[in-house]
């Protein structure tokens, strides 16, 4: 049994790791978007951390007076970002399930910290009432967040 949690701490450190390798080219995001002027937050959250990240800030659903959608990241957005992969996702719960397409829509890749504007093809779903900021390369959590 010792010998089997040993296995499971190392490969757990191993995917650990993998999230924070230098040596792979990061994937730009899509946040080039252009938000109306003015907008209305619609529903907010505040992220927590998870995996031992340093994940912070708050992940807000928006409309703008050109009656478009976007996913907010707040100004003091932060998280893990060495492997590219760190990706937005909208979800039916704080833990993200991506073997049930029905459960989560894709937002995008986020490769920096700060305020990021997501566009959205139009309202989303009501039931996707969590924020999620996922590692592709790990496939862990970095952080959720309830909207509300």
């Amino acid at each position: 049994m010792k010998t089997l949690i040993q296995i499971f701490v190392v490969s757990f450190l191993s995917l650990i790791l993998s999230c924070s390798s230098e040596s792979m080219e990061p994937i730009p995001p899509d946040d080039s978007n252009q938000v109306g002027e003015n907008f209305e937050i619609l529903r907010t959250g505040t992220l927590s951390a998870q995996s031992s990240t340093n994940t912070r800030g708050m992940v807000q659903l928006i409309q703008d007076d050109e009656n478009k959608f976007f996913i907010r990241l707040s100004d003091d957005f932060t998280t893990k970002f060495s492997t590219g992969t760190v990706t937005v996702y909208l979800s039916t719960s704080q833990s993200l399930n991506l073997n049930n397409a029905s459960t989560f829509q894709l937002v995008s890749i986020v490769g920096k910290s700060g305020e990021h504007f997501f566009s959205l093809p139009g309202m989303p779903d009501e039931k996707f009432t969590y924020g999620i900021i996922w590692c592709g390369a790990a496939g862990i959590p970095f952080g959720f967040a309830l909207m509300e």
